[in-house]
């Protein structure tokens, strides 16, 4: 049938021409992308699973910058702690000279001076340690104690705590439970946590520092204040009154509700200096602060003082070596995970520049062909003449 109006050759060649238009505009854009998923409309699935892969390794590379921010913090903290230690070998050595019969109380006088500016010393360096703000080591690093929590993983909960201690001369103490009495409060009552320290016998002293379950408390004698801590109480969000005085630490809980929870066992969080050794600053190698009336309490205080750092010292040592083994573990992830995604969101050159091609001959040669359907039905006119 010889029509003119419907010329379903070239209607026919001019749809391929478009389709074939459309694939070749494709595969340009990978090429000058380098990517196989440009929209979601190129692989929806591949485009969801890349797009979380794409997560993990920006979260991998920067848990990674993260460790090595924590490896510096804990090196600057490490070498502070290694001059604390070089301070009390020194102060240690005073003990021992002034304690021979062969000096006079002049000879004692002097070295007491010494003694007592190396102490002081110490705590300047406590007090002087800082990292980006952050002071390391007078116990307050973790902001309310001294635990630094460090993201060290891509996801939720991955983490690292490192407790970088208290190394003030008067944060000393040994670390023990502290018996606890509980009292429900029921309706309108408060409920209350009370903590004696009859037994085991404790003096807490103004610095100390209490931990209750996740919250960390610094005694500072007859203060009242006031915290939300999460976890605490069974009502979120409930406020706790610390009321401290004379050794009795009391938690309250202003709640109107009967289900106070017990705040569980109290600890005494002690320094590595083992007790208080604040008062070498002032009195020197003698001082009657802890009961020291010779030089050899003075000495075996200083020998557990230079145990406690040395002690500290090895956690930020083996801390360094597991972030360093955590950096290289984030890198190999982060690496096998890019070129997973690689494969699923990377164009292949080999393959595209085989189809562009493929899509020029094809564009070209239907080309040709439309003109040949166009010139198809001028064959009409000769049956007009």
């Amino acid at each position: 049938m010889t029509v003119i109006n419907s010329n379903s050759a070239a209607m026919l060649t001019a749809n391929s021409i478009n389709q074939n238009e459309r694939m070749m505009t494709s595969t340009m854009e990978r090429l000058s992308t380098g990517k196989r998923i440009n929209s979601a409309a190129d692989d929806a699935a591949g485009l969801a699973i890349a797009t979380k892969m794409t997560a993990q390794v920006r979260g991998l590379d920067q848990a990674g910058r993260n460790a090595n921010n924590a490896t510096s913090m804990i090196q600057l903290a490490d070498g502070s702690a290694e001059q604390i230690s070089n301070i009390l070998q020194r102060m240690r050595e005073i003990v021992v000279q002034a304690a021979d019969g062969s000096n006079s109380a002049t000879d004692v006088s002097v070295l007491n001076v010494e003694f007592k500016e190396a102490a002081a010393e110490v705590d300047r360096i406590v007090d002087s340690t800082e990292f980006n703000g952050k002071k390391l080591l007078d116990g307050s690093a973790g902001g309310t104690d001294s635990s630094v929590t460090f993201q060290i993983g891509a996801n939720a909960a991955q983490t690292l705590t490192v407790d970088f201690s208290d190394f003030n001369l008067a944060a000393g103490g040994t670390e023990q439970s502290v018996a606890t009495a509980y009292t429900d409060g029921t309706g309108s009552a408060a409920g209350t946590n009370v903590y004696n320290t009859a037994s085991p016998a404790i003096t807490f002293n103004t610095g100390d520092v209490v931990k209750v379950g996740e919250y960390s408390y610094t005694v500072a004698q007859g203060d009242t204040v006031s915290l939300v801590a999460t976890g605490l109480n069974t009502a979120a969000g409930a406020d706790y009154t610390v009321t401290e005085s004379s050794g009795t630490i009391t938690f309250t809980a202003p709640n109107n509700s009967d289900g106070v929870a017990n705040l569980g066992a109290m600890t005494f969080v002690g320094g590595p200096m083992g007790e208080d050794l604040s008062g070498y600053k002032t009195t020197g190698m003698l001082s009657t602060l802890n009961g020291g009336t010779s030089y050899d309490v003075t000495l075996t205080a200083l020998d557990t003082a230079i145990e406690g750092v040395a002690t500290q010292r090895a956690t930020f040592g083996a801390t360094m070596n597991r972030l360093e083994y955590a950096v290289d573990n984030l890198a190999s992830a982060s690496l096998a995970t890019a070129t997973a995604r690689g494969r699923i969101e990377d164009a292949n050159y080999a393959t595209e520049t085989t189809s562009l091609a493929r899509s020029q001959i094809i564009q070209q040669a239907g080309t040709a062909m439309l003109a040949q359907a166009n010139q198809k039905a001028q064959s009409v006119l000769s049956l007009l003449q």
